[in-house]
């Protein structure tokens, strides 16, 4: 063999082990290429999807009243309470009964505090009360009339809708999910609210009597987070006053129209005052009176809020 088919030979053997090499290559990324492609009936296995963030529920409320002066509520969950008083409860009156079950199937915002002077008169241009010094006195000397249109003036300004309370959601508040005379108990001292300590109620004992309005919140609040529910001042509600309707209730709302007293139909005040026996401050004590009245001392109130859907 001459040496130029030696050359032709050896460049012919040449591009037989190169081209042998590319299909190797070639044929060793099909097989990756093949490898990585799902088989036609394997199962799609899905990605949990992550949980969408737990939305805050909205245990409090703050309203603007004006120029820096906020009122605080609290939510008070929905829920079932026996309204009224057992026949055997110490002093108490007929309009207490017949006690009954009730329902308040929604939730709602209540004031943690009776409304003070220095709201009132943020919203009302207005300080009507007997008892001066303190910005965190209740108001008092104001009438039904009075306290409704604070809560529509505050309506307007806040966007939200205020009211006066049932007197069931009022009661309901109060007892907190106890079914004693009072929230504290089968009785209560002077220590836990301000009320006319030279009476008793029960085996307490006599105690202060200040004989005027206390700054709000001076006490303890009941297990809801509200506090004077007991004493300071009495709180006007929405209802008129009248007989319990018989039998079992869903968020009553009073009846139609008031019953005439002295002075003609009467709206429900809740909660006893500074003034009052032990007795007139229990849970479920009723009290009647003029909405027209405005120079009562003793007479106050707190709002509630009903939440926003």
């Amino acid at each position: 063999m001459t040496n130029m088919n030696k050359r032709l030979v050896g460049t012919l053997m040449a591009f037989a082990v190169a081209g042998l090499g590319l299909t190797a290559c070639e044929r060793a990324e099909d097989h990756a290429a093949t490898a990585k492609q799902p088989e036609a009936n394997a199962p799609t296995v899905q990605q949990p999807k992550e949980n969408p963030p737990a939305v805050k529920k909205l245990e409090e409320l703050t309203l603007d009243c004006w120029n820096g002066v906020t009122l605080k509520l609290k939510l008070i969950p929905a829920g079932e309470f026996m309204m009224g008083s057992p026949e055997n409860e110490t002093e108490r009156s007929k309009d207490e009964g017949p006690q009954h079950r009730v329902k308040i199937s929604k939730p709602f915002f209540m004031g943690v505090y009776l409304v003070t002077q220095v709201q009132y008169q943020s919203v009302m241009d207005n300080k009507p009360s007997h008892f001066k010094g303190d910005d965190n006195l209740p108001v008092e000397q104001v009438s039904w009339y009075d306290a409704v249109e604070f809560c529509k003036r505050l309506s307007a300004r806040t966007g939200q809708m205020v009211r006066l309370p049932t007197e069931a959601e009022w009661e309901y508040a109060c007892r907190a999910g106890t079914t004693t005379p009072f929230n504290t108990g089968e009785t209560i001292s002077t220590d836990q609210a301000n009320y006319n300590g030279h009476f008793t109620y029960g085996s307490g004992s006599k105690g202060e009597s200040p004989q005027t309005t206390l700054a709000v919140g001076s006490f303890a609040s009941n297990s809801f987070g509200l506090y004077d529910m007991h004493g300071n001042v009495w709180e006007w509600c929405q209802d008129w006053y009248g007989s319990y309707a018989a039998g079992d209730a869903v968020d009553p709302i009073g009846p139609a129209k008031g019953m005439s007293m002295c002075l003609g139909p009467a709206r429900v005040l809740r909660g006893g005052s500074w003034a009052d026996y032990p007795r007139r401050c229990r849970s479920a004590c009723r009290r009647w009176d003029d909405p027209f009245g405005v120079f009562n001392p003793c007479f106050g109130f707190r709002v509630v809020c009903e939440p926003k859907p």
